[in-house]
């Protein structure tokens, strides 16, 4: 019986040059490409465990990455991908899936006033901070799914400066280093991967199913997976004070 692999992508499995080791810079493997220039790269060790994944698994990737920059993504991925923070399932042929796209559809549209409501006010906060940033609302299939901001020239941090006064329940306020997300309630990588699981196990069988991410906001979907891991230097690591090695936890 095949696993089933749920496995988030930046920070993951791959990363930017500058995020990685010392010492590894030619010998790296480019995973994806970036219209600035900050191509995402895979270190030896990454490319043999997904190498593994691959030959094993039913492998899923789980992004924040929407339609277009998963597209960028060089990674001979053949099955389900679950993009834009889990608003949008593509099949294995890259089209939409159409039975989760109804669904996601009808609930995001009540909530496309107050996306544009954060972007603006997340703009007005970053120039009244002398903040650069760039932002925007992340649109799959004429759907807003929810809003980012990035610092143009910082690592992230001073987005946490930047406060947003609104109707927020359900939302969910995602900040990993260089990433700030206002993602709203209908949106979740959790829903998204509870509802291709689902569909898989009642297709194939009861498959064990394995799940890999590095931020907080991974917990939601990776805590539906029989087992899970995190990178040693990840958010979630952090979180739980792990040192220098791998992350690996089992669930009943």
């Amino acid at each position: 019986m095949q696993p089933i692999v749920f496995a988030d992508l930046d920070d993951t499995l791959f990363q930017t040059r500058a995020k990685c080791p010392k010492g590894s810079q030619h010998k790296l493997a480019l995973a994806a490409i970036s219209s600035n220039g900050h191509h995402s790269m895979m270190t030896p060790r990454q490319v043999a465990i997904l190498d593994w994944l691959l030959s094993t698994s039913q492998v899923i990737p789980v992004t924040a990455r929407g339609t277009t920059a998963y597209g960028n993504v060089k990674i001979a991925f053949n099955s389900y991908a679950i993009v834009a923070n889990g608003a949008v399932i593509l099949k294995p042929d890259g089209a939409h899936l159409k039975e989760w796209h109804d669904v996601i559809s009808k609930e995001l549209i009540p909530h496309r006033e107050a996306l544009n409501k954060v972007l603006e006010i997340g703009r007005q906060g970053a120039e009244a901070g002398k903040m650069s940033v760039r932002s925007w609302i992340v649109e799959e299939m004429e759907m807003a799914t929810y809003a980012v901001f990035k610092e143009n020239n910082g690592d992230g941090k001073r987005l946490a400066e930047l406060k947003f006064e609104f109707d927020d329940a359900g939302w969910i306020r995602h900040h990993n280093g260089n990433n700030f997300a206002l993602i709203p309630p209908p949106v979740s990588k959790r829903r998204a991967v509870e509802f291709l699981l689902k569909k898989l196990r009642s297709e194939s069988g009861d498959r064990p199913a394995i799940g890999f991410g590095d931020s907080a906001s991974d917990l939601g979907y990776l805590n539906l997976c029989d087992w899970w891991g995190a990178p040693s230097r990840s958010q979630i690591s952090a979180m739980l004070n792990v040192p220098s090695k791998t992350f690996f936890a089992g669930l009943a």
